[in-house]
């Protein structure tokens, strides 16, 4: 009987410890989040593109704001776009790691995450140095995936305000605004992808939440930034 509850321990610590990352993204986002909010700032970060529609689009709406935005790129949608992508670089916007695959660390074989993840970091090496930022896909790490990242020296970023762009039911118009006043700022989870399921509908939510985050940032006084300036 004992050595049941022996193995039965065993395996849930060795379960907790394989999902730890979870707990450090809770500390690690907690902090951030205090630091956005103490400075006033709106960091926007887009996800999974670049797009042939949206990311242009958006990178349109920045420049007229003379906003700088955080772009976390998949390396297969780097390779069908490498312009959209030359376009974010030159732009000042800053480029992170999003792996090549876009899978879920926490619903593939470890090996098979680490590999997503370095084979993402190869394809995006003409944009990003080798210890570039990294978002894990899904928001999803594990013990291997962690190693992985840090062993190349990569800081990982997740969010503080999730813009609900990827919902099947889409958020209401203001919701997100009055979600960024409460927290007096928040790194914001946004996507550029062209997504399969009503696209244009997306598309346009990313597009008028964007500007409607621009226009708030002027009237609240906060400072629109990257994740680069953030950590200055």
């Amino acid at each position: 009987m004992i050595a049941i509850y022996i193995f039965i321990a065993l395996g849930l610590l060795g379960f907790v410890t394989y999902f730890s990352p979870w707990l450090w993204r809770q500390h690690v986002m907690n902090s951030v989040a205090r630091r956005v909010s103490e400075r006033r700032m709106l960091v926007l970060t887009y996800d999974d593109g670049p797009s042939a529609t949206l990311t242009p689009k958006i990178l349109d709406l920045l420049e007229a704001h003379n906003a700088k935005a955080t772009f976390f790129v998949v390396g297969k949608s780097a390779r069908q776009h490498p312009d959209i992508v030359e376009r974010i670089f030159e732009g000042g916007h800053d480029i992170g790691c999003h792996s090549e695959q876009h899978l879920n660390a926490w619903k593939t074989f470890p090996w098979r995450a680490v590999e997503d993840i370095e084979a993402g970091y190869h394809t995006l090496s003409r944009w990003l140095a080798a210890d570039g930022k990294f978002r894990p896909p899904h928001g999803k790490m594990t013990l291997p995936t962690y190693f992985s990242v840090r062993r190349r020296g990569a800081s990982v970023w997740w969010w503080t305000i999730d813009s609900g762009d990827t919902r099947q039911v889409l958020p209401k118009p203001n919701a997100l605004e009055n979600a960024v006043r409460k927290a007096h700022g928040g790194v914001i989870l946004l996507h550029d992808l062209h997504m399969q399921s009503c696209p244009e509908k997306r598309d346009s939510f990313v597009i008028e939440a964007t500007t409607a985050l621009l226009a708030l940032a002027k009237r609240e006084s906060f400072v629109v930034a990257s994740l680069k300036q953030l950590c200055l």
